[in-house]
């Protein structure tokens, strides 16, 4: 068990306070521990009315519920404290756990008994029993509304913007590459969905080119045939050459229109990690790529022409290229609801996209999330054989 499944950092108590009172909890320092522990576990229960029946549902021990242990003059223990805990994570007492402190012992629980505020403050950034956290938890719950607007706890934005108006649209980001030498940059598909903001948002991006769907007949013809027999070859020596990227320049004019005409339906692979994001105030960006369906150009293998294509987009979203409405390049739009500031997400060759636009070192690329992503093509080839 830990904090939360990306950081935790410490606060002052003066900012957990301000923090936990920004969500409705309402804690008193001159209070006592106790009456601070009520006060908070009373706001947990916020869907109640009358909050004394969730209390009494909850154990201290064997013979004494929640409630009964507020109306008494017990003093609180760590040992009660880390059995209610657990149980406002979801672990149920004497089915998951008998003994709060071996308990705590045995999941490696971050919390130790201590200042109270703090505790406080930690049990809401910890995991429950279903793997969110318990802020998360009670933030889908309705602690506060989904107003489409900016809530932090712990430095990380909250769930409170809806899903359920979100902007869809599709726009063509016109790249800096010819790759099919027709005289013209290559056009690629961009999917965006983002939620109604009056203001700049950021944006996490996937770059992948099986958005569009693949072409399975195709690619197994191109497949190596691994039931041949092993040719044997000779030793020579490899010649390299340093490879060189050519970049075009834009082409013609284009009508600057308010917003994208074509509407995004859906996505045949979304990343559930973009998921996660998006009611938390991140546009969610699916990038398909040179020479993919709805894109123009050839398909290249994680060269420096894929790479840059994919890198212009975070140049659109920055106003450093344009894109279109559609293939006649007569209308272009821009990323006004941009603030410029890009995390890349990706699996596999997803990430290796992630890999190759952190070496460009582009401008407005925050943050990459590449899990299991090439950062060696040497070394990757030399592991294949």
């Amino acid at each position: 068990m830990g904090f939360n499944q990306f950081s935790y950092y410490p606060v002052s108590q003066q900012e957990a306070l301000q923090e936990l009172s920004s969500l409705g909890f309402k804690l008193d320092q001159s209070n006592s521990a106790k009456e601070l522990f009520e006060a908070f576990v009373r706001t947990c229960f916020f869907n109640y009315k009358n909050t004394d029946y969730p209390l009494s549902t909850l154990a201290v021990d064997k013979e004494t519920d929640l409630l009964t242990f507020f109306n008494s003059d017990r003093e609180l223990t760590a040992e009660i404290f880390y059995t209610v805990a657990f149980q406002l994570l979801g672990f149920s007492y004497l089915t998951d756990f008998e003994d709060g402190l071996a308990f705590h012992k045995e999941t490696a629980f971050p919390i130790v008994y201590a200042d109270l505020i703090d505790n406080l403050y930690q049990l809401l950034n910890t995991r429950t029993k279903k793997g969110n956290t318990l802020i998360d938890q009670l933030v889908s719950d309705g602690l506060i509304p989904e107003d489409n607007d900016y809530h932090y706890f712990n430095g990380k934005s909250l769930a409170t913007f809806s899903t359920n108006n979100v902007i869809r649209e599709v726009v063509y980001v016109e790249t800096r590459i010819d790759s099919d030498n027709d005289g013209l940059p290559d056009l690629i598909k961009v999917n965006i969905i983002r939620p109604s903001y009056h203001g700049k948002i950021p944006a996490v991006m996937t770059a992948s080119p099986y958005h569009q769907g693949t072409n399975d007949k195709a690619s197994d013809k191109a497949l190596y045939k691994m039931e041949a027999e092993l040719e044997v070859k000779e030793p020579h020596e490899i010649s390299l050459e340093k490879p060189t990227l050519d970049l075009v320049e834009p082409v013609g004019e284009a009508e600057l229109v308010s917003e994208a005409e074509e509407r995004l339906t859906h996505i045949n692979s979304s990343y559930t990690l973009n998921d996660y994001f998006l009611p938390r105030g991140f546009a969610n960006i699916y990038v398909s790529g040179l020479g993919t369906k709805d894109s123009q150009g050839q398909m290249t293998n994680g060269d420096y022409r894929q790479v840059e294509a994919y890198k212009n987009v975070i140049d659109w979203l920055n106003g450093r290229c344009r894109a279109f409405t559609d293939h006649s390049r007569k209308r272009q739009v821009k990323a006004d609801w941009s603030n410029g500031k890009v995390a890349t997400t990706g699996l596999s060759y997803l990430g290796t996209m992630s890999n190759g636009l952190a070496t460009t070192g582009i401008e407005g690329l925050e943050v990459i999330i590449a899990e299991a992503g090439i950062s060696s093509w040497y070394n990757y080839y030399r592991e294949m054989v």
